[in-house]
């Protein structure tokens, strides 16, 4: 349990640092672009919450293999008769749905991998919420993390 306790805190501070440099970076280029252009500052805020999250959830994704393959702590089930190994491919899959709390349920965690799941799913969320607020307060014309904001 330990190990899944260190890990879930080194993601959850690794992925916290590159969605806050992802949201100031685009908060700082909204303040130096023109006041004018809120519909690409939009898609720019949208394009780059979309990369964070994704590579966010690659991070847990590569936290879930080593946990499961590399310290043997836990698994990834896939139900159902027949069912063989979770691929890498399973792992990227059962993170997006879980960072984005949809959860889908259809691949099973076991092990100690259950903990890092509902961190994972705790901060998707948190993460996403951020990402919405931001996002928000560029549509209202603001650059929220920049000192001109």
């Amino acid at each position: 349990m330990i190990q899944a306790i260190v890990i879930s805190i080194a993601v959850v501070a690794l992925c916290s640092a590159i969605h806050y440099a992802t949201l100031k970076r685009v908060s700082d280029a909204i303040a130096a672009g023109p006041a004018g252009a809120r519909g690409r500052h939009l898609s720019m805020t949208i394009g780059a919450i979309t990369v964070a999250h994704v590579i966010e959830a690659l991070i847990y994704t590569m936290a879930f293999w080593w946990a499961a393959r590399g310290l043997g702590i836990g698994g990834l089930k896939i139900p159902g008769p027949g069912a063989g190994d979770a691929s890498l491919m399973d792992y990227f899959y059962f993170s997006l749905v879980n960072f984005t709390t949809l959860g889908r349920g259809d691949l099973n965690p076991d092990g100690h991998l259950r903990f890092i799941t509902g961190i994972e799913a705790f901060h998707g969320f948190l993460m996403i919420t951020a990402s919405g607020s931001f996002t928000l307060q560029v549509m209202g014309g603001k650059a929220p993390l920049s000192d001109d904001g």
